[in-house]
C-alpha cells in the first residue's frame, strides 16, 4: 500500500499538470436539489455559494450518492409517502414497528453505500490525492454531521397533518426544523464506522439547512470542521 502510494505520487510529479491533488466529498443535493425531500429545495439545481467556495478553494468536487434516493424509493422517497396523512388509518396504528423496520433496512443499504464511498476515498489516497473533507447537511436524517432529524417526531407531524394542510411551510418549519436533534445522520454514521474500519479519517463540515431555507448564505469551509469521521472506535472506547 505504501509503495503503491509512493509510486502514484512519483508519477503525478513526473507528469505534473494543473490538478490541485485535493478533493472534497459533497452531499448529493448540494449539487442537485432535485433530489431533496418535497418542499425542501431552495434552488433550481446547485447551492451556488457552496460550489463557488469549493472552486475558490481550488479543490475537486466529488458528488456523493443520495442515500435516501437509493434506499427510500427514488427521488420522491416513495417508501416514506405511505405514512403521510395516515392518522386514523390502519398504517398509523403500526407506525412504530414500520419505522423500526424501515430504519433497519436503511442502515443495511447505507452500510453498503458507505463501503463504496470509503473505497473511493482510499483510491484517492493511493493516487496521491488528499480528500480534504466531506460536506454534510445539518438537520438531514442521513447526511447531518452534528445535527440530524428525529424521524419519529417528524413522522408524527406528517402523519397527523391532513393532506390539504401539508404545505411547504409546515413541512420545513414543523416536520424538519422543528424536529432537529443533536447527532449524526444515518449515512454519516455509516461512513464514520467504515472509515474507522479502514483506519482513515476525514474532516466533516456541515451546511446549515435551516440557514439555507431562510435565505441566508453561508461559507461552509470558513470555520473548523465540527467533527472528524473515522474516529468512531476511539469515541466509543472513551465513552466506556
Amino acid at each position: 500500500m505504501a509503495k503503491s502510494g509512493e509510486s502514484a505520487r512519483l508519477l503525478l510529479n513526473q507528469l505534473a499538470d494543473e490538478r490541485s491533488r485535493r478533493v472534497v466529498l459533497v452531499s448529493h443535493c448540494l449539487l442537485n436539489e432535485n433530489t431533496r425531500y418535497a418542499g425542501g429545495a431552495t434552488r433550481p439545481g446547485a447551492v451556488t455559494e457552496v460550489v463557488d467556495e469549493l472552486i475558490t478553494a481550488r479543490v475537486g468536487i466529488h458528488q456523493l450518492p443520495c442515500p435516501e434516493q437509493l434506499a427510500w424509493g427514488g427521488v420522491l422517497k416513495r417508501h416514506t409517502l405511505r405514512l403521510y396523512h395516515s392518522k386514523g388509518g390502519p398504517l398509523y396504528a403500526v407506525r412504530g414497528a414500520l419505522l423500526s423496520a424501515f430504519i433497519v433496512w436503511t442502515k443495511v443499504v447505507y452500510r453498503q453505500l458507505a463501503r463504496r464511498v470509503v473505497r473511493q476515498v482510499a483510491d484517492y489516497h493511493r493516487a496521491g490525492i488528499t480528500v480534504a473533507g466531506i460536506v454534510g447537511i445539518g438537520a438531514s436524517p442521513s447526511c447531518g454531521v452534528s445535527t440530524t432529524l428525529d424521524m419519529r417526531a417528524s413522522l408524527e407531524v406528517v402523519a397527523a397533518c391532513p393532506a390539504a394542510a401539508l404545505t411547504r411551510d409546515v413541512m420545513n418549519e414543523q416536520a424538519v426544523l422543528g424536529c432537529r436533534r443533536c447527532g449524526p445522520g444515518l449515512f454519516i454514521n455509516a461512513l464514520d464506522r467504515e472509515l474507522t474500519r479502514r483506519r482513515l479519517t476525514l474532516p466533516a463540515f456541515e451546511h446549515d439547512l435551516a440557514a439555507e431555507l431562510r435565505g441566508q448564505r453561508q461559507a461552509v469551509l470558513a470555520t473548523p470542521a465540527p467533527r472528524t469521521l473515522g474516529t468512531a472506535a476511539a469515541a466509543a472506547a472513551k465513552g466506556h
